[in-house]
């Protein structure tokens, strides 16, 4: 082993090549051992195999999907604002796609002047297939990456009128849900505290939440926004409770928003949860279900979800054109905060 590597020069890059004299075999033996073509016989990937681990040899998977076609990648477009709920399911993805044999291209979409950039990036490095969860993603770009014969499915998120396999949650749904739950609570005060972006699936919080307290004949809704983040959270809730005729209850539209807004509650302004003031989240992350915070929050099963998607790009990687639409319905998951 150590004699075959000696042999080679230091400075000189290991090739497919030395493997092929290493074993004695043809080159075209190693291409087609390290494509995991089947018609190899065992005992000849074995004595490939061994060859390559002696001398060191790695094979170029770019290169190779350059020749063949397959790069083995599939690409996920993420937003700007991630924070616990969206690191969770890249993080999901990332070890879903590594267990079929693939690798995870993650493209980080910072501001929505900066979509065609991303999208031309996508497209540069021949991924096989896109997810895209970005909020930022338009119809119109979601269209070029089809165009280019690039398989795209969306992630909890849905475009109307795009033909485009789609994984989603009920956000209307859910936000409904929570408006129904305060109501029933015996509150009519109530506070609304959404992104400070006004994405497709924010809207559809925002749809939901409010048409169903008017339809409970409540017009009057106190609103603030923030970043998903602690500190915005904070903040916007001394906001909204520091003035006059504060809210009885909160609807916060991410997690960490609540999060900050339960603290700046107590150890700000010195209320109490809920005697005071009700709060509830979006997206029951890991934190929400603390002791410390034991937040009210609506659920979304990411994990079926992520399984769902994972079927439909098996689908899609086998040539299937047909669209697939799932829509996943999300859940109260009550605790003390309410």
């Amino acid at each position: 082993m150590e004699k075959n590597r000696e042999s080679l020069p230091l400075d000189r890059k290991v090739t497919s090549r030395d493997v092929a004299r290493v074993a004695g075999v043809s080159q075209s033996t190693v291409s087609r051992v390290f494509s995991d073509v089947n018609s190899v016989k065992p005992e000849l990937k074995e004595r490939v195999y061994r060859a390559a681990k002696e001398i060191g040899y790695r094979p170029n998977l770019v290169a190779r999907g350059m020749i063949s076609g397959k790069t083995n990648v599939i690409g996920l477009v993420v937003g700007d604002s991630l924070g616990p709920f969206y690191n969770r399911i890249i993080n999901k993805f990332a070890e879903a796609i590594q267990k079929i044999g693939k690798q995870c291209l993650i493209f980080k979409v910072p501001r929505q002047d900066q979509l065609g950039k991303i999208v031309e990036r996508v497209l540069q490095f021949q991924v096989e297939a896109v997810i895209v969860t970005a909020s930022a993603m338009t119809k119109m770009m979601a269209e070029v990456i089809l165009e280019n014969n690039v398989p795209v499915i969306l992630f909890n998120r849905f475009i109307p009128g795009l033909d485009i396999s789609t994984v989603y949650v009920d956000a209307v749904n859910g936000a409904t849900t929570v408006a129904e739950y305060l109501y029933q609570k015996g509150h009519r005060n109530i506070g609304y505290i959404q992104y400070i972006k006004e994405t497709g699936e924010e809207l559809e919080k925002k749809i939901g939440f409010y048409s169903k307290l008017r339809q409970y004949g409540i017009f009057q809704i106190k609103e603030e926004t923030a970043e998903y983040d602690y500190q915005s959270g904070f903040e916007a809730g001394i906001r909204l409770l520091s003035g006059e005729d504060a809210p009885s209850a909160i609807f916060c539209t991410s997690d960490l928003i609540a999060l900050g807004v339960m603290d700046a509650a107590r150890k700000e302004l010195g209320l109490r949860i809920p005697e005071d003031v009700a709060i509830i989240g979006y997206d029951d992350i890991e934190m929400s279900s603390w002791e410390s915070y034991s937040l009210t929050s609506v659920h979304q099963p990411v994990e079926e979800m992520i399984e769902k998607t994972m079927e439909i790009l098996d689908n899609l990687l086998k040539g299937e054109k047909r669209r697939d639409v799932k829509m996943f319905n999300p859940v109260l998951k009550q605790r003390n905060s309410v």
